[in-house]
């Protein structure tokens, strides 16, 4: 059977904004790139044939045609038995037959052996870190692998229970926890655990990697933020987006530390709240502190004709969190360690945002400023600290509504040599996003709004930086463009993102705008933790137009027109939210 002569030519993305690969341009020879070349293994019970080809041809899996797009990428879902799995890629294109056996084994991951022989294999402090500190009352958990059938103890006697292998998959996994006493005079010392087979009597011991430290000073242990956008975490776990974030505190912030492991402080805030903060935020006080507390003074509330302030007096800079509650529109600040002795709230005349404040002293140590605006939809505020005063500034409705008075920034995401993701063609996320931004900011000058735009060229800009830069300029909105990618090919479809649910209408009305493009809906996802979503100064939104490393959605980002329909739908999307908001009130 004649052969096909010549290898593929793939479509390469050394593309600059404006400037991208032609979706039309030809293969000659089908190409794989996964699996691996005639055969492999996996351990998992699905795979994916992803590759490239001439699009004029014909391109069958066990019999069934696999679409090729007009980009010449394709992909398919290989369901995969136990064993070894046979199948057979056929490629016609003219005259010419090209075929192709490939076989992929899966293997399911071996279960854990136990522990060969009479001895510990390891253990661990779950609390995590090499130096982990903790107060009386704490709970120390620890987990051990070691022989199976033994008995177990660690820190003296406290015991250790073997976990049933329905559980574990394998025998000799043994846990355990003890409430840590005031007795308990640790500093910088490892935790021992010990073995013991009953039956011979020997016994082996072990002691932990990481170090433990019981704090039993007699006074607090005190620290001030570094930074005026120290983060506070819910806990301790994490993803790629990072821990889930309670909010943010300004510089010079007093907290009283109460614990330290997986590389975070645990600070307390009251009673019933605690918070984790990075170690590299926070800088621990010498010497005898109190525990950060204040009396209240009295309130002023005013505006500086652009925006409005709610100003309080404290003794010293106290912890505190924001967020905002709808129908009425409140955002509510709860501030750690305050007591009132506020016996008058000065409200002057000219405020534009605030239609009245008041505060509750819901706990003894937990003092709640609510603040409720005039406007259902919030346009913004944040929350710091002018000397000992806690300021929260809050942002007006627009006097107009419409695009032609608004300050609008666009976020064209990654850039330079922070690439993003790549399509199968070669194709570079970041010159994507910054080709579809500059389409939306030329149709948004189109109907006189100003534009602003985080980088307009191909080079690295930090989110960090970004963030700063967004809230020095103070929009009255944020787009964020980006391209999403998945392990699985087959996934694909559009999607916008929000952290903060004052401002999810404006992500809703985007989305809706951009089923209009033939994209399937991935959806309206919220409480995501992106840092460009995460300031409250204004409303924001982070589109992911399609999925790149799908292939249907990959062949429309290599159609500069596309970009511009893109960007045509955004902007009706604005559209639409600034009118619901209009209409709303």
């Amino acid at each position: 059977m004649k052969k096909l002569h010549h290898w593929l030519i793939c479509v390469c993305a050394a593309a600059v904004a404006g400037s991208l690969p032609e979706a039309s341009a030809q293969v000659s020879r089908l190409n794989i790139v996964s699996p691996a070349p005639d055969s492999s293994t996996v351990d998992r019970n699905i795979t994916y044939l992803r590759g490239m080809a001439d699009p004029e041809g014909t391109l069958l899996l066990d019999g069934d045609t696999v679409t090729v797009y007009s980009t010449g990428v394709f992909a398919a879902a290989l369901p995969l038995k136990e064993g070894i799995n046979a199948f057979e890629v056929k490629y016609i294109l003219k005259a010419d037959t090209l075929r192709k056996r490939m076989v992929v084994v899966y293997e399911k991951p071996l279960p854990p052996e136990p522990t060969a022989g009479f001895a510990i294999e390891s253990v661990r402090l779950l609390q995590g870190g090499d130096d982990i500190w903790l107060q009386p009352g704490d709970l120390l958990q620890v987990e051990m692998k070691a022989t199976p059938g033994m008995k177990a103890t660690f820190h003296g006697d406290v015991p250790l229970f073997e976990v049933d292998t329905a559980e574990t998959h394998v025998g000799g996994i043994y846990r355990g926890e003890y409430r840590i006493q005031q007795s308990d005079n640790l500093s910088q010392q490892p935790v021992s655990f010990r073995l013991r087979d009953a039956a011979t009597g020997k016994t082996v011991t072990f002691n932990s990697r990481e170090r433990l430290t019981v704090l039993t000073q007699p006074y607090a242990l005190t620290a001030l933020t570094r930074h005026h956008q120290t983060p506070l975490y819910y806990g301790l776990g994490s993803d790629r987006l990072g821990g889930a974030k309670m909010g943010t505190l300004d510089s010079l912030v007093k907290v009283e530390v109460t614990g330290k492991m997986s590389g975070m402080y645990r600070v307390r805030l009251s009673g019933q709240m605690q918070a984790y903060v990075p170690v590299r935020d926070l800088e621990l006080q010498s010497g005898v502190h109190f525990r950060p507390s204040s009396l209240t003074g009295s309130w002023t509330v005013y505006s500086d004709s652009t925006d409005d302030f709610v100003s309080i007096g404290l003794k010293e800079r106290l912890p505190y969190t924001a967020s905002v509650r709808n129908d009425p529109t409140r955002i509510i600040v709860d501030v750690y360690g305050a007591v009132s002795n506020s016996n008058w709230i000065t409200q002057k005349e000219g405020l534009q945002a605030i239609g009245d404040v008041w505060y509750e002293q819901v706990s003894k140590e937990v003092f709640r400023v609510y603040i409720e605006l005039k406007s259902k939809q919030l346009w913004g505020y944040d929350v710091g600290y002018q000397g000992h005063n806690l300021v929260i500034r809050v942002k007006p409705q627009p006097a107009d509504l419409a695009l032609r008075s608004l300050t609008v920034a666009v976020d064209a995401g990654h850039g330079g040599s922070n690439r993003g993701a790549t399509g199968l063609t070669g194709v570079l996320e970041k010159d994507l996003n910054l080709s579809m931004a500059m389409q939306l900011k030329a149709a948004l000058e189109r109907l006189g709004a100003r534009v602003i735009m985080t980088r307009e060229g191909d080079r690295s800009v930090s989110n960090s930086y970004r963030v700063r830069w967004l809230q020095e300029q103070d929009p009255d909105l944020l787009v964020s463009i980006h391209c999403n990618a998945s392990a699985n090919p087959l996934v694909q479809g559009t999607s916008t993102y929000y952290r903060h649910q004052a401002y999810r209408p404006v992500s809703q009305h985007i989305l809706e705008e951009m089923r209009d493009l033939g994209l399937e809906d991935f959806g309206n996802v919220g409480g995501f933790n992106f840092t460009l979503n995460a300031p409250t100064a204004f409303p924001s939104v982070l589109v992911e137009v399609a999925f790149l490393s799908n292939p249907a959605d990959e062949e429309k980002l290599l159609d500069p027109k596309f970009h511009g329909d893109v960007a045509g739908k955004i902007v009706a999307g604005l559209r639409g939210f600034l009118e619901s908001v209009n209409g709303g009130g």
